[in-house]
């Protein structure tokens, strides 16, 4: 018979179980984190179904200049203010994005002077965008409004 050996005491198994048990919570955490911040993003989008914007017109003033004017044409759902992004096309390319400049309450309609980059501009595209609260991060919507005109 073997003497003076000594099998693993209590405390020893309670940390081990512990620390097994804080390694399978920090495996299982990893894609339920990935799942909730996934629906997160889901739900924001969410907030944008009832946010549209009308193109009301759009003038050529000089050189690459053009006053939108635009009507947010909703009630919003609680969203508050919101932005909005605009691209100009013409025949050959895009402006890039542009800010607007001005923040839209619910019916409001704004005109501003937008810079396209070029003077030859055919369509614009109108793109609604709010200030998330938690972040403050601008969250751009997916739905737009696009508005043909002639220079």
């Amino acid at each position: 018979m073997i003497t003076g050996k000594k099998g693993l005491s209590t405390v020893v198994t309670t940390l081990i179980i512990v620390l097994l048990v804080l390694a399978a919570i920090g495996i299982i955490w990893g894609p339920i984190r990935n799942l909730l911040s996934t629906s997160t993003s889901s739900l924001d989008q969410t907030k944008c179904f009832s946010v549209n914007y009308q193109v009301l017109k759009v003038n050529a003033t000089s050189g690459n200049l053009y006053n939108v004017t635009l009507k947010r044409s909703d009630t919003g759902g609680g969203i508050g203010e919101v932005g909005a992004k605009v691209i100009f096309y013409n025949d050959v390319g895009s402006s890039g994005t542009l800010d607007f400049g001005k923040m839209f309450g619910a019916l409001e309609v704004q005109t501003s002077s937008l810079d396209a980059g070029f003077s030859d501009a055919n369509s614009v595209e109108v793109a609604p965008y709010y200030i998330d609260q938690a972040t403050g991060e601008e969250k751009i919507c997916t739905n737009s409004a696009t508005f043909d005109f002639n220079r």
